[in-house]
């Protein structure tokens, strides 16, 4: 498929693949499909959100180009990062200290230029936030367009936090921006963006508002900090197909 990933086509060109494929698999869990060159199979994973993640059920879709992006380390998409945040939420039902943290669905969240729906990412926040205790914090990943961002929303106190890879600055007073480490180049904030999410989700006093203050020496991430997140994916992924 040669459209956009980011747009309209591209989504209804996916779906319509699906329903096709759906149509007429064996294994309702995966999809095999040949490939033109090798003329061998690659499986789709096609894998079930639990419900408690994002508040509803959903269908996750990981992809032949998902896992070649990921095995290269190039830019990375809603489906590979969706099945981070599953690991991270299982991570978390499993602490002791009964972490507050809740996570929002990138695809709800994520901008679209050729399809825009600012009241229905707006909604869909709204709904969220009403559905899950005022103590909660929110990690959201979040793509303006061609880069991800963390975003953390911090009801109790009335704050929203933004951990950017390129360290942009933002205009709005309620913003805070928190000087975590940055990509090393223009292809892993996905990475990274995992990588904060991991970070604040392992540390039991939730101190990421003040944590990295102490880290401004540390510009980026090493290679091994982010092979981490990457081997947490693939082994999380392999033992969910």
């Amino acid at each position: 498929m040669l459209a956009d990933r980011r747009s309209k086509e591209y989504e209804e060109g996916v779906e319509e693949f699906l329903r096709i494929a759906l149509a007429n698999v064996i294994d309702h869990g995966r999809i095999c499909y040949p490939c033109q060159k090798c003329k061998s199979h690659f499986v789709l994973s096609a894998r079930d959100i639990d419900e408690d993640i994002f508040g509803v059920e959903k269908m996750i879709y990981v992809l032949k180009e998902d896992v070649i992006s990921f095995i290269q380390m190039n830019e990375i998409g809603q489906a590979v990062i969706t099945a981070y945040i599953r690991y991270l939420n299982n991570l978390v039902k499993d602490q002791e200290w009964e972490p507050k943290i809740s996570f929002m669905d990138p695809s709800r969240t994520f901008h679209d230029p050729n399809s825009p729906d600012e009241a229905g990412r707006v909604q869909y926040i709204v709904k969220a936030l009403n559905q899950t205790s005022i103590d909660n914090i929110f990690l959201i990943p979040y793509n303006p367009g061609g880069h991800w961002i963390l975003t953390i929303i911090d009801e109790e106190r009335d704050n929203v936090y933004i951990m950017d890879p390129l360290g942009a600055r933002y205009p709005h007073d309620i913003w805070k921006r928190i000087g975590a480490p940055k990509q090393a180049d223009g292809k892993t904030c996905g990475y990274c963006v995992m990588r904060y999410m991991k970070e604040i989700c392992e540390d039991s006093s939730l101190a990421f508002r003040t944590k990295y203050a102490s880290r401004r020496k540390k510009v980026f991430y090493t290679q091994m900090e982010l092979d981490k997140v990457r081997d947490e994916w693939a082994h999380h992924v392999l033992e969910w197909i």
